[in-house]
């Protein structure tokens, strides 16, 4: 140990409550609005505390008792917590303490300086460590909390999901039950007049074509809910499930266009595809099915009222940044600003009187963003049709 480090330890082992009440008075000046209405004791212990963690630190090498001060007095969660300004005036104490102690015992210029050069690097060091260690646990809190908010808001969502397909599969079940339940009725009227001998050709005609009836409406909208089903389902898309292979884009589109035919070819509208970049990529291609389905369907139904004939292009290019770019344009009426904030909100729908179930584009904002590792980009003004641009890179992460 040098001669600077044993005239401190001189010090230290003679002056020690002197130097804790001169660095006590000078944290209580500096720190008035935090501690003004705190007892003395408790910034004296805060100051005490960390003079015996610099003693071990400068005299003995051990940074132990400063560590764990620094531990202790960050502890968000303690009941004695100070402000981090205070804090930081405690860990300088020392040194404004050791000042006049240093002056009034005479020790000598050098040593003085060199013992101040030592305890000023040590409370530097400390004061980081404590802002450093602070921060960390402060972040740990801050990410902890948005953990917990985005596991309510999972939780939320799916109440939301389990409500709204409660809601959307009850109708057509009941429809169903209701049409099963006509069509027994009418087998069974014709099985007892059949057992009594009374059955007429034009009553098992008629009845016939009621159970007949009844039973398609029951069938149309068995398939309706088990359509309702497979797209909640598909919320919660397995990607590990999905095959990831190399993909040239214009050809699967074209490919998929021709499998949607049904979609639009009894219409009137015009389905074109525009590939302005002939892009391989390694993706999965079954999401790209998914996302481009969805969003013929979406711009069908909804872009186009009656007795409104237009257009929809799909086009596939590769954007400024290098990604890929999928897009779904229409000439139809546009989506309304407030509308436009919601499209991808599970069961939002305008149409739900005819057959929408709001469950479309969710799906495509999960498989790009989750899947694809993309963004999708929704732009529309009244009056002159909506594009749904997608945005992804080339390779996709296995």
């Amino acid at each position: 140990m040098d001669e600077s480090m044993m005239t401190l330890r001189r010090l230290l082992a003679v002056h020690d409550e002197a130097i804790i009440e001169a660095g006590t008075a000078w944290v209580r000046d500096a720190a008035a609005v935090d501690l003004a209405d705190r007892p003395v004791a408790e910034t004296r212990g805060l100051v005490a505390e960390s003079v015996r963690a610099y003693a071990a630190l400068l005299l003995d090498g051990d940074p132990r008792p400063r560590d764990a001060f620094i531990e202790r007095v960050t502890t968000l969660r303690s009941t004695q917590r100070f402000r981090i300004s205070t804090l930081l005036r405690g860990l300088f104490s020392f040194h404004r303490a050791l000042e006049p102690v240093l002056a009034r015992h005479s020790v000598p210029h050098h040593l003085a300086f060199a013992i101040l050069r030592r305890v000023d690097a040590a409370c530097s060091e400390a004061a980081f460590l404590a802002a450093d260690t602070y921060a960390r646990k402060l972040h740990a809190v801050v990410d902890e909390a948005q953990r917990e908010l985005v596991r309510r808001e999972k939780l939320a969502a799916l109440g939301g999901l389990v409500a709204g397909v409660a809601h959307e599969v009850g109708t057509p079940l009941g429809v169903a039950i209701t049409a099963v339940s006509l069509a027994q009725d009418c087998l069974q009227e014709l099985s007892d007049a059949f057992t009594a001998g009374a059955l007429r050709q034009r009553d098992l005609a008629g009845g016939l074509g009621r159970a007949r009836e009844a039973a398609g409406i029951g069938l149309g909208n068995l398939q309706r809910a088990a359509g309702l089903v497979a797209g909640f389902k598909q919320l919660a898309v397995d990607q590990s499930s999905e095959s990831r292979r190399a993909v040239a884009l214009g050809a699967h589109v074209h490919e998929l266009l021709a499998s949607l035919a049904p979609l639009y070819r009894r219409g009137p509208h015009r389905v074109e595809v525009d590939v302005r970049a002939d892009l391989v990529v390694t993706t999965y291609p079954g999401a790209i099915a998914q996302i481009v389905t969805n969003l013929l369907h979406n711009a069908l139904v909804h872009a186009f009222p009656s007795g409104h004939v237009g257009t929809v292009i799909l086009w596939i290019d590769r954007s400024a940044d290098g990604q890929v770019e999928l897009g779904c344009g229409d000439d139809g009426v546009g989506i309304a600003p407030e509308l436009l904030r919601r499209v991808y909100e599970p069961f939002f729908t305008t149409a739900r009187g005819s057959g929408g179930s709001g469950l479309g584009l969710h799906i495509v904002h999960n498989l790009v963003t989750d899947l694809l590792c993309g963004t999708i980009r929704a732009e529309s003004t009244l009056g002159r049709g909506a594009r749904f641009t997608v945005r992804f890179p080339a390779h996709a992460e296995a």
